[in-house]
């Protein structure tokens, strides 16, 4: 007899995300059941163009009331639950429909593992990995508690079945959605009134402790942390979790010792807990303690992926572990061994592609001919060569071959495999290249883009180095009338006063604050782009932009960019200066003083 599934949802303002999600699941349930809270964009439009049931719901800061509306519409055997944020993967729904034509057992509490996409995307941001009830039998009393962060009751008669093969991915976490919806301080807001009706609601404090550590603020995360390990029990299923959370807000703060000690508590209680040894190598590495750090990753590695209860940080006992003993070993200069573990790093995630930027380091000291070099980095993406074009052009602007870049930018283009980040990358590797002339004349990006303006600027400075400078002033004047970010505008300030320090006008301090890092990384940008194409006349005029902002740093910074380029003995003396006018200096430049 088929098991029949009603997919049971909570929903508001989810256009962006609903319709993919619907799509992952739309064939493997019987009826999809949304509860909307009050959205104002097209969700519900979405929503019943897939057929589904949507009832409406005044918004109370309650999920739980929310979500147990959703399970009393539920008319079929089973309900199924997932947000509008997540979406089954090929695989989950084959897995899923293997489970479905079994036999379920009415009992049982049905557990997915969720992976939960953190920071700026998919892309670049790390994976949390914990498991979810999300298939129960209906109609047998289960629902849900909690305001925020809900928790799923059920009488002791049922039990939890973990289903590990079914992983549904979440994006509910990428920096843009949360900000979007403001869920941190929505969140914030309903856990401390949680509190305040019930101080002793430790697992409340354990999610407050989540939200201040996602807003980086560490500090008052931990003491969240803390006051919910006031009634620590170990069978609890938040428990590891918060003592993982302890540790890394610790590790985060620089409170190495107080780090220990609860990676310790937490191995005592949860020996195959692999991210704690991972937390543990970690620590090791900030104390500079390269040969324990390279046992505690050994020992990742020995341990394997955790058990899904007791998995949190996505390849801790895999990937992630052989990707920093590649690390490790780097440190060490021992690139035979990096080399081998970054390999085995590709061989189990080839999607990852952070190796590679270290192995093309470790491939450029081995002086290759550029056509063996291009050849052996060609080799990494097989069949899927004509896709990668891109990437390879990145790899190679990363280690400052911009004229090589510059050839696989050309080949992306031809196959029609452009990007926006494609286009930054030709405009950094043709200003890296010195091919000021062509860059004047390469097409802008789009008004719309966030690199427009930076873009635009290249091109003044382009312009100043082969003497247009009525280009260049009369970008310059163009951006004067436009409404810009404040970002944008430090970066127009600083190309202004560089076009009146060009053509001998009057300047004007651009900062007195100490704290601009940004105007100085703007500054070092211009001059590095001078000095490497020998423009040393330029050079000596752009340098000048570090007397018009406030910052003890500019002479030590342009003495170790005098440095990278082979000016030694003037990189000596501005570190010099820089030690006797304002007593700063660090590790890097003492090492230039001794050569």
């Amino acid at each position: 007899m088929k098991n029949t599934i009603s997919l049971c949802m909570i929903v508001k303002n989810e256009e962006e995300y609903l319709a993919k999600c619907l799509n992952s699941i739309k064939d493997l349930v019987d009826e999809i059941i949304i509860v909307d809270t009050g959205s104002k964009d097209k969700t519900v439009k979405i929503a019943k163009k897939f057929g589904s049931k949507v009832y409406h719901f005044k918004w109370n800061n309650n999920f739980s009331e929310a979500r147990n509306i959703s399970l009393g519409y539920a008319t079929k055997d089973w309900i199924l639950i997932l947000d509008a944020d997540d979406e089954f993967s090929e695989e989950a729904r084959v897995n899923f429909k293997k489970l479905l034509n079994g036999k379920l057992d009415e009992k049982a509490i049905y557990y997915f593992e969720t992976l939960s996409y953190c920071g700026r995307s998919v892309e670049e941001g790390t994976v949390v990995t914990n498991l979810n009830p999300r298939l129960f039998k209906n109609k047998r009393g289960i629902h849900y508690e909690g305001e925020v962060h809900n928790q799923l009751i059920y009488t002791s008669q049922e039990y939890n079945v973990v289903e590990d093969s079914i992983k549904i991915h979440h994006y509910g976490y990428l920096d843009k959605r949360i900000i979007s919806q403001d869920k941190r301080n929505r969140n914030i807001k309903i856990l401390k009134e949680q509190i305040k009706n019930n101080p002793k609601n430790y697992f409340a404090y354990f999610n407050l402790g989540n939200e201040y550590s996602s807003l980086n603020e560490f500090k008052s995360a931990l003491e969240c942390y803390y006051k919910s390990y006031e009634d620590f029990k170990p069978s609890r299923g938040y428990s590891c979790v918060l003592i993982l959370r302890i540790v890394i807000s610790n590790y985060n703060l620089g409170n190495y010792n107080e780090a220990f000690k609860f990676i310790d508590i937490g191995l005592k209680h949860y020996p195959k807990c692999t991210d704690l040894h991972y937390y543990k190598a970690n620590v090791y590495k900030e104390i500079d303690s390269p040969a324990i750090q390279i046992r505690e990753l050994e020992k990742c590695l020995e341990l394997g992926e955790p058990p899904s209860d007791l998995k949190f940080i996505h390849g801790v006992g895999s990937f992630k572990a052989s990707y920093e003993l590649g690390n490790a070993y780097m440190r060490l200069r021992d690139y035979d061994t990096a080399y081998k573990y970054y390999i085995e790093t590709l061989k189990t995630k080839p999607d990852y592609i952070d190796p590679l930027y270290k192995i093309i380091y470790i491939l450029k000291l081995q002086n290759l001919s550029i056509e063996d070099f291009k050849a052996t980095v060609e080799k990494f993406f097989g069949e899927n060569i004509k896709n990668a074009y891109g990437t390879i052009a990145d790899l190679f602007c990363n280690i400052e071959y911009y004229e090589t870049a510059l050839e696989y930018i050309k080949k992306c283009e031809q196959e029609g495999n452009t990007t926006e980040s494609t286009y930054v990358l030709k405009a950094i590797c043709l200003m890296r290249s010195g091919k000021f002339e062509e860059y004047i004349n390469v097409e802008s990006i789009g008004e719309n883009s966030i690199h427009y303006v930076a873009f635009s600027m290249y091109k003044v400075l382009s312009a100043l180095i082969i003497n247009k400078y009525e280009y260049a002033e009369s970008t310059i004047d163009k951006f004067k009338k436009i409404n810009l970010k404040e970002s944008d505008k430090k970066v127009l300030s600083i190309y202004t006063q560089l076009v009146n320090l060009f053509l001998k006008k009057p300047t004007n301090i651009i900062s007195e604050s100490k704290n601009e890092k940004e105007l100085i990384n703007i500054i070092l940008d211009i001059c590095e782009i001078l000095l490497m194409n020998q423009k040393n006349d330029e050079f000596e005029i752009a340098v000048n932009l570090f007397n018009l902002i406030e910052n003890d740093c500019a002479l030590l910074c342009v003495g170790k960019l005098y440095n990278k380029y082979g000016y030694t003995d003037i990189a000596k003396k501005e570190i010099l200066r820089s030690i006797k006018e304002f007593e700063v200096y660090d590790v890097e430049a003492l090492d230039i003083l001794k050569l």
